[in-house]
Order: structure tokens, then C-alpha cells, then sequence
């Protein structure tokens, strides 16, 4: 079959055909005449992200033929290459030659299938009178270089897996005014231990059995098709091992020279394969990793960092656990929150320790610790007025399970209220 012929099934399919049913995401795009790049780990829900945008312009009045949305790892559409790309526009205005001048927007996803694709999208912003969205995850691209392989040209946004918020809504929870003081609160903290164990990757949160299963053959997506692949990894063990370290201590402190010591001895590696290898997880949005706060850039660069797993069920599904460790998942959820909500997110370490330093657009500083229990260690107050004495901060908080009071300068807050505030 031809390109144009192939392209125009897809084109007709996606017009005649209704748009999947969706819970909709809160992450919301401002408007901009930049090619918008959706960015994020595999299964985080970004193709039905689009179709949720498809349906918020079909609501606002535009019509469906001036949407177009392609799936380019289609199987019609295999081996497709840079010069065939053209046959897209080409079928499309065949089959609506009137919306040549109007307004149009385009989906691509999985376009970075395609070699040499960014001179396509980039030539499709400027020339034709459209808004542009790609994202895809592949083993040829990874999500955050789409961003960077369109030089300026786009803005990009990250959509993590799901906010507590919006697993909620997943579940059929609609949460009314004032339902803390409900009934309601008993469901939403029961959902919460769900949460916690299982995190927040859309299908896992539908799925009514075999949550373990899916989310064990993400991780190996993941760190086979996103890592292995991409990058040619030879010492798979050695980048198996590290995730599993990485992600069964989420929440601790990491640093690279302790864990080469630990395991050059039984290995021949470098210090360099380990550090690349932690890129590598970091590119592909499986963990991430916090810096000490410091005005000293030596400071920061001489301090291990925290790790943080992209979601907490990939975390269980591969970690080793010999107890419940409800402690770092909690901290983990907190880190991806605060994610979520655009923060520039540090750990403090003094005589005590801070889990999470904010600094917020003005320079002004806030510190949260994480205590996962309602019988709060002096420890984690002390934390916080220690940081406060030495950098100033203008709200000092501790998340608890249940405990919920303000007292010596410290707010109290259940880790569930917290969770199910709006984004600010």
C-alpha cells in the first residue's frame, strides 16, 4: 500500500471512529504558538492525553477535520522514512482541501520512529497554519529528547503517572466540598494504602488483578527497549543491579563512589560505566535525583544525592523488600508530587535532616520532612527549625498519616490532605 493511501485510512479512521472514553488528567498547557512536546515515562498516559486535548478542542467548537492525530507505530505505516513523511499533508489536504488556510492541529505520536523527523515537524510549524503536539517514548528517542532535538522551537511539559487526585478519579471518587469532615475520608485514606503500594500508572490503577505482573514488565520495557537498546548496554547485570539498589532504597542517600567501591570487587567496572548507567535510568524518567541544598555549587557537587523512583508501584515491583516499608513510600509520593506541582526540590542534611528544601520563583524557601506516622520523632521538628535558624524559610512542614495541628512554627498535615490539594 502506498504512504498517502495508508495515510488517509489512518486519517478517516481517527475522524469517523468516536475518541476512547477518558478520565481527564489535570495537567493543563497554556497557549503558545511553539510545537508543545509531552514528555514522561512509558505508560504515564500520554496518547490519551492527546485525546483528551482532541476533545477539549472539539468542545470549545473546532471541528473534528481540522484535528488530526496519527499514530505513527502503526503497523501500515512500518519502515515509513523521512521522505515519505510529506504524504501525510499531501492525504490529508486531499481529503479536506478546504482546510488548507484554516486553523488545524496536529498530534504525532511515536513520530521519533521516523529518522530525520524533526525537519518534518519543524517545517509543518512554521509553514503550515497548524499547532503542533509530538511525544512518544522509544528506543530510538527517549520522551525529554524530543525536546531537545527541536532546538528551541518547542516548550515541553512532563506528564507523570497519576496524582493521588486524579487516582481518585480513576477509582469513581469524586470528591465534594468539605469531604475531609465526611464519610468520604474513610475511602479516600483506605484508596491511599492502594496508592501507596501501587502507584499511579493508569492501567495498573483500572487493572482489577495482575498489578504486580504489568507493572514488572514495564520495568523491563523500560530498561530493555529504553536503555539496553538506545544505548547499547553490554553489562546488562551491572544496569539491572543498579536499578534494583536505586529503587530499593528510594528516599536514601546515593553516592556513586560508595556504590563503586561496593562493586568493583566482583566486577571489572569503571566509575564511568557507573555513572553513565545512571544517566541512562535518569533519561529514561525511572528515577531521579535530588541535590543537598547549598548556595555552594562545591558543596552540592561533594554531597551524595537522594533518590526517587518515577512512581511507586514500578518501585515494589522490583525492589527488594523484607519489610513493609511505608516510610520511603510516602517520601517517594511526596517527591513526585512536589514534581508535579513545578518545584525546584532539595534535601538538607545538617546536625538533622531535611527531606525536601523548595525554592520558590522569589528565592524564599520552604522545607517539608515526611514522618509517616503520627508519633513524630523530636528529630524531624528539630530538622526543620535547624534549617530555618541557618537559611530562613518561610513555612516549615511535616506530613504525618493521620496527625493534623500546627504547633512551634510547624504545620502538621495528613500526607492524604496534603496530597489532594490543588497544584501551587
Amino acid at each position: 500500500m502506498k504512504k498517502i493511501e495508508a495515510f488517509k485510512y489512518l486519517i478517516k479512521e481517527f475522524h469517523e471512529n468516536e475518541l476512547p472514553a477518558i478520565t481527564e488528567r489535570e495537567l493543563k498547557l497554556p497557549q503558545t504558538s511553539k510545537i508543545v512536546s509531552l514528555v514522561g515515562s512509558r505508560r504515564s498516559g500520554k496518547t490519551f492525553y492527546f485525546y483528551q486535548l482532541a476533545k477539549e478542542l472539539i468542545a470549545g467548537g473546532v471541528a473534528k477535520d481540522r484535528i488530526l492525530y496519527v499514530d505513527f507505530s502503526d503497523d501500515r505505516l512500518f519502515e515509513l522514512k523521512l521522505s515519505e513523511l510529506n504524504a501525510l499533508l499531501e492525504a490529508y489536504y486531499e481529503l479536506y482541501p478546504s482546510n488548507k488556510t484554516a486553523q488545524k492541529y496536529f498530534f504525532f505520536d511515536e513520530i521519533q520512529d521516523v529518522d530525520g523527523w524533526e525537519a518534518f515537524v519543524r517545517r509543518v510549524a512554521e509553514k503550515e497554519k497548524a499547532q503542533v503536539y509530538v511525544t512518544g517514548s522509544s528506543s530510538k528517542l527517549l520522551s525529554k529528547e524530543i525536546a531537545t532535538s527541536l532546538r528551541g522551537r518547542t516548550l515541553a511539559f512532563q506528564l507523570f503517572p497519576l496524582s493521588f487526585r486524579e487516582f481518585l478519579s480513576f477509582k469513581g471518587i469524586k470528591l465534594e466540598k468539605g469531604f475531609a469532615y465526611s464519610n468520604a475520608r474513610f475511602e479516600v485514606k483506605k484508596l491511599l494504602g492502594e496508592y501507596l503500594d501501587y502507584g499511579g500508572f493508569p492501567e495498573v490503577a483500572l487493572a482489577e488483578a495482575l498489578k504486580h505482573d504489568i507493572l514488572s514488565n514495564y520495568y523491563e520495557v523500560m530498561l530493555y527497549r529504553d536503555i539496553v537498546e538506545r544505548f547499547s548496554v553490554r553489562n546488562t547485570r551491572l544496569l539491572k543491579r543498579l536499578g534494583k539498589f536505586l529503587l530499593t532504597n528510594v528516599s536514601s542517600q546515593f553516592s556513586i563512589n560508595s556504590y563503586y567501591n561496593a562493586v568493583k570487587s566482583e566486577a571489572k567496572v569503571s566509575k564511568d560505566t557507573v555513572l553513565e548507567y545512571l544517566s541512562y535510568l535518569e533519561d529514561a524518567n525511572v528515577v531521579y535525583l535530588t541535590q543537598i541544598f547549598s548556595y555552594s555549587l562545591k558543596t552540592q557537587q561533594a554531597n551524595p544525592s537522594k533518590a526517587y523512583c518515577v512512581d511507586n508501584g514500578l518501585r515494589n515491583a522490583v525492589a527488594l523488600r523484607f519489610s513493609k516499608d511505608d516510610g520511603r513510600l510516602a517520601e517517594n509520593l511526596v517527591f513526585l508530587e512536589l514534581k508535579r506541582r513545578g518545584h525546584e526540590v532539595y534535601y538538607w542534611r545538617g546536625k538533622k535532616e531535611v527531606d525536601f528544601v523548595l525554592r520558590q520563583k522569589d528565592g524564599k524557601l520552604s522545607a517539608i520532612n515526611v514522618s509517616y506516622t503520627d508519633e513524630i520523632d523530636a528529630r524531624e521538628a528539630q530538622g526543620l527549625h535547624e534549617f530555618k535558624e541557618k537559611f530562613g524559610a518561610r513555612k516549615l512542614t511535616i506530613l504525618t498519616k493521620d496527625l493534623d495541628k500546627k504547633g512551634g512554627g510547624i504545620t502538621y498535615l495528613p500526607l492524604w490532605r496534603w496530597l489532594l490539594e490543588k497544584q501551587r
